[in-house]
């Protein structure tokens, strides 16, 4: 079974040879490493919205939180999402900046009144929630690499007839050999290759461009006992979109070398389709006080995706060649990890809330598997899982946010949000790697309807392998990640 290479890759992996096998440990970990996005209110409260309820973002938290309607709800937000990537490989920096659009909430609920006293309001409700952007731009401009990525190729190729090569390395030996990136020795050995940048290494330059989302949409139903406890549950269905262009270009370092430039470009699109459930709980302790649990289980989402290169050189005699490697598609399974959280709500009467929420989440639990239809001689994952609980581990998200009213109808929303490293400790990180939340936003609330608007900022820090490890060391990226949001809502 061909398994597609990957050249670029976030985290700490092992060598760039390893990626050639295929998906690893870096898939699972982007479609598990969600965000507490959704409606305006609840972005702008940080996201600890697990005791609360009454809002459409309830779906994608706690559930549970829909039993607090007494009416029906109908709202949007949306707005748009920027990404600020800063680079630092080796002392040689480079930034980049995206800005897409975003729609992170979309829904409805209705509410259903009950003869039974101790059961007087269920609520149905359907939402479409954004849980994760994947728009980002890398690059980094003429780093100074002491050998070439050919040097890589080169020894892929190295005791291989030409003839060979298609079956070695489909998408990138033998594309170095077609655009004669490598030629034969001179030695005569059919099974022995030069490179056009054989000493003096090369200035390399990488860009990467990348877009995509995690949508889910969640089903959800939630009712309340005596005014006092409220029950949930939500299904959610989720969608994955991903596109990566990775462009990898170099110039001999060696002005008397016969290449002039040549240039590597992988394009990866994938697509995926998933399920989970989500179970909460909320519980008025008092007046005053209110708590809340909710469970999400795994999310299992099926994937195919579709991978190719392109190679391309050009030479100070004015020659050029350019040739495509084979459509490679793949399907698989991913199944992300579980997570459970515990929530706090202070009611301070008319003047607002306070709130806090707390997430568990083991990273290293997510895992590779093949589709059911692989057969049973399919490529079993078993060393990318390996992979994954080794590298990945327990991580804890802490949020607080509070909101307070301001005469009558004005609401002033402030949070912050903190989530450990996701790394294990032995995994050799050399950053930081927690991610920090920062949010403020205001409100108007009528009887009929209600509009907010909130800003909210993310940042953090990762170990990147910008360029194979044997040609220069690992780096240190820095990512910012803003959001300006809108939402309408009505009171049905």
């Amino acid at each position: 079974m061909m398994m597609r290479a990957r050249l670029v890759f976030f985290g700490v992996l092992t060598s760039w040879a390893s990626c050639l096998l295929g998906q690893n440990e870096t898939d699972i970990f982007r479609y598990s490493f969600t965000e507490s996005l959704g409606s305006a209110r609840t972005m702008g409260m940080g996201g600890a919205f697990g005791a609360l309820g009454a809002d459409l973002a309830c779906l994608t938290g706690n559930p549970a939180g829909i039993g607090l309607y007494r009416r029906g709800d109908g709202s949007l937000t949306t707005g748009f999402a920027s990404q600020k990537t800063r680079l630092n490989v080796s002392g040689q920096f480079g930034d980049a900046n995206q800005i897409s659009g975003s729609t992170t909430n979309l829904g409805i609920a209705l509410t259903y009144p009950s003869v039974n006293p101790d059961w007087p309001v269920s609520t149905l409700a359907i939402s479409v929630s954004r849980r994760a952007n994947f728009n980002e731009k890398v690059e980094i401009e003429d780093a100074q690499l002491g050998n070439s990525l050919l040097d890589v190729f080169l020894g892929q190729a190295q005791g291989s007839l030409p003839g060979d090569l298609y079956t070695i390395g489909p998408f990138t030996s033998n594309l170095a050999w077609e655009t004669f990136l490598l030629d034969p020795d001179p030695n005569g050995n059919p099974t022995s290759y030069i490179s056009a940048i054989p000493t003096g290494g090369a200035y390399a330059t990488k860009k990467i461009e990348r877009s995509g989302k995690l949508n889910e949409t969640n089903i959800a139903f939630g009712s309340n006992y005596q005014e006092r406890l409220c029950l949930g549950i939500s299904l959610g269905i989720v969608s994955a979109t991903f596109d990566e262009t990775a462009i990898h270009s170099e110039r001999p370092q060696i002005d008397s070398l016969q290449l002039n430039r040549w240039e590597f470009q992988e394009q990866l699109n994938v697509e995926g389709s998933g399920i989970n459930i989500k179970l909460g709980m909320q519980y008025a302790l008092s007046p005053w006080l209110r708590m809340g649990l909710a469970y999400h289980t795994r999310t299992r989402i099926a994937f195919t995706d579709e991978y190719s290169t392109n190679m391309r050189s050009t030479f100070k005699s004015g020659e050029s060649y350019d040739y495509n490697s084979p459509l490679n598609r793949l399907e698989y399974v991913i199944y992300t990890p579980s997570r459970a959280m515990a929530s706090l709500a202070f009611i301070m009467g008319k003047y607002g809330v306070i709130s806090a929420d707390y997430e568990r989440i083991n990273y290293g639990l997510g895992n590779l598997r093949p589709t059911a239809l692989s057969g049973p001689d399919a490529y079993d994952f078993e060393l990318e899982n390996k992979n994954m609980a080794s590298l990945y581990g327990l991580s804890h998200c802490a949020r607080v946010g509070a909101e307070f009213r301001i005469q009558r109808i004005w609401r002033l929303r402030a949070g912050a949000g903190l989530e450990t490293s996701p790394f294990q400790q032995t995994a050799g990180i050399q950053t930081d790697s927690k991610r920090y939340t920062g949010s403020l936003g205001f409100g108007c609330r009528t009887e009929k309807w209600y509009a907010s608007s909130t800003y909210r900022r993310s940042w953090f820090e990762r170990d990147i392998y910008l360029f194979d490890p044997r040609l220069l060391d690992t780096g240190r990226m820095s990512q910012v990640h803003g959001m300006l949001v809108v939402a309408v809502g009505f009171r049905l």
